[in-house]
């Protein structure tokens, strides 16, 4: 075969396979089009609807929407949503889903979003132990007891009680402090019975901290608290100084026994010599 007859072939090959691959993007692209141009017709929120707020018709409106981008759930009713109490917050334009309204029926505020078997329990924080604010519905924290003991055997200490646990809602409400009225930050948070048991203690018998976690960190740690004594390890507490106490009594001496003297036997004593005359015989005798 002819050299540029082969050339060209190759060439035709090349450009013969650019062509497919450039016609099939188009023919996929033009598919995706179509897809988007067909739409239908979906519940948005047409102003921010509430945790816990009832849906009224002026709080939503129909919208039409690519039926690719339609999420699960979507309601294509006014009236399904209409009367329908919100479990979370929706924005402007965001779809109503059919998850998140609460069961018919239920009434509306905090009571229609607490979940079968939970209590909605309130705590007062400020800025600090609220996170600087940063605490919003729907985060997770960790709550950390502390308890204040004064004197001089009185010991500080500071636990974590409760972890992973949902904030419902934050709020203000109002006290009055120094005789006038002052705005207290408030936190409401999902809790057990057990849970609210500890947290109503903690909060009575000192003060507490929240500390925010990582929404799908549900790992929980166990701690074993920390006092004034660890944390200052070293450095001894303050004591009241110590009476001198009384001196104690001598002990007394116990007596030593006498030795006796050793007894010596007398000396036998000499024997008496005595003489005796018989006529003219002498005898001498000897008594002991």
């Amino acid at each position: 075969m002819n050299k540029k007859a082969v050339i060209v072939l190759g060439l035709a090959l090349v450009f013969g396979a650019i062509t497919t691959v450039l016609v099939s993007r188009v023919l996929k692209r033009q598919a995706e089009l179509s897809a988007m141009g067909k739409t239908e017709h979906i519940v948005v929120a047409a102003s921010s609807i509430s945790v816990g707020q009832r849906i009224t018709p002026d709080l939503v409106k129909l919208e039409q929407w690519p039926k690719s981008l339609v999420p699960d759930g979507a309601l294509r009713d006014l009236t399904r949503a209409v009367d329908g109490v919100s479990l979370t917050e929706v924005m402007i334009g965001e779809p109503v889903l059919k998850s998140r309204l609460a069961p018919e029926g239920s009434a509306a505020g905090l009571s229609a979003v607490i979940p079968p078997g939970v209590r909605a329990m309130t705590v007062k924080v400020d800025e600090v132990i609220g996170v600087a604010g940063f605490v919003s519905p729907g985060t997770y924290v960790d709550v950390v007891a502390t308890t204040l003991r004064t004197g001089p055997e009185g010991e500080s200490t500071s636990r974590v009680i409760l972890q992973h646990v949902k904030v419902l809602a934050s709020g203000k409400q109002v006290e009055t402090k120094d005789g006038g009225p002052v705005e207290v930050k408030t936190v409401t948070l999902l809790v057990t019975l057990e849970q609210a048991e500890a947290l109503a203690l903690a909060s009575n018998a000192g003060k507490l901290q929240l500390v925010m976690r990582n929404s799908v960190d549900e790992d929980e740690v166990e701690t074993g608290g920390v006092s004034t004594a660890a944390l200052f390890h070293g450095q001894p507490r303050s004591r009241p100084a110590p009476t001198e106490p009384p001196p104690k009594p001598v002990a007394k001496p116990k007596p030593v026994a006498k030795k006796e003297p050793v007894k010596e036997t007398p000396p036998a004593p000499k024997p008496v010599a005595v003489e005796l005359f018989r006529g003219t015989e002498r005898t001498e005798v000897k008594f002991q």
